[in-house]
Parts: C-alpha cells; sequence; structure tokens
C-alpha cells in the first residue's frame, strides 16, 4: 500500500471520527421534548377552553421554548412571577410585557409538552393553546408544574407537583407520574 493510501485512509478516519463526535455531543445537549397529552393532569384540560379565574399577564419571550407560540403567559401565583420583576430592571429582558388579561379570559388548551434540557437533564411541561381578546389572538405557552427532586432522586414516579393554574378554582395538590423527554 502507497503512502497515499494511508493518508486517505487516516484523513477519511479522522474526518469520520470528528463527525461522530460532533453528532453525539448535539444530541447529548439538545434539549428534547415529548408530547403529555395522554398524561395525568394534562389529559384532563387538552382540548378544551377554559376560563382564566383571575387577572393574568402576557409576556413576550425572548427565546422562547416553541417558536410557533412564542408568548407566555403568567399570574401572581405562578412560581416564576418573582422572575417577571427581576426581568422588567435588565437593559435587555428576556419577557417583555404585552397586555394585562382580566379574569373570565378564554384560554384554548391544545397540547402539552415535556421539555428535557440536554445540558441539566431539568425538565419543564409547558401547555400550550390560544388566548383570543378582542380582535386579536395570541399564541400562548404557560409553564406549568415542578418536579420535586426529592422524590425523584427517591426514584417515586409521583414526583411531579402542579401549582393552581389560572384556570383552576383550587389547587390539586396530587402528585403525577409524567415521562423524561428523549431525542427520538
Amino acid at each position: 500500500m502507497s503512502s497515499k493510501k494511508i493518508l486517505v485512509i487516516i484523513f477519511t478516519a479522522v474526518c469520520l471520527g470528528i463527525t461522530l463526535f460532533v453528532l453525539f455531543l448535539y444530541i447529548s445537549i439538545k434539549t428534547k421534548s415529548t408530547r403529555i397529552d395522554r398524561y395525568e393532569p394534562f389529559k384532563e384540560w387538552i382540548g378544551k377552553t377554559v376560563e382564566l379565574n383571575r387577572p393574568s399577564v402576557l409576556f413576550c419571550e425572548r427565546l422562547p421554548f416553541n417558536d410557533n407560540y412564542p408568548n407566555v403567559l403568567l399570574d401572581s401565583l405562578h412560581p416564576n412571577w418573582q422572575y417577571v420583576d427581576e426581568q422588567a430592571n435588565l437593559s435587555e429582558p428576556d419577557l417583555v410585557k404585552i397586555i394585562a388579561f382580566p379574569k373570565g379570559v378564554a384560554f384554548t388548551i391544545q397540547k402539552a409538552v415535556m421539555y428535557t434540557n440536554g445540558v441539566s437533564g431539568s425538565s419543564t411541561p409547558i401547555v400550550f393553546g390560544t388566548i383570543t381578546h378582542g380582535a386579536e389572538v395570541y399564541q400562548v405557552g404557560y409553564q406549568w408544574g415542578e418536579q420535586d427532586i426529592g422524590k425523584s432522586f427517591d426514584k417515586i414516579k409521583e414526583s411531579w407537583r402542579f401549582h393552581q393554574a389560572p384556570w383552576q378554582s383550587i389547587e390539586d395538590t396530587n402528585y403525577y407520574a409524567l415521562p423524561r423527554a428523549e431525542f427520538w
């Protein structure tokens, strides 16, 4: 075998190795998503139009989880409400206020998706839908649910708890089992 053929084989192997490494790295760190429509408590709400029981605020998110739903709905009982106040003081906020909705606005819930960060491994369930207010239709995401880390570490499947959403009249204090988002 000539030295030219050996160099071509080595070059091809190195290029293939680099390509496989980059692909593996991408698969590892990419945020993954899984539909969770059929899991409790989401399956109870998917496809329904609900009324918001308290005033809520719509924000445009600079880096949305889903480009088709660039807006975020928050209310004063949401765990991330304090984050909104912190954002208002930044020179380039991640959230920009669009409109404040009064109590009684209709929210049509279309789907629920679990996003899992490829680096931290933390998961975020989000309900997506539309709010029609006057002549405007807003594509909205509402982050709903937090995992109890202690239950998760103890390998208890029912480790997800859901704060009182703006369409609920009382808080659901049950814990639920949800899947982790996968790449495929």
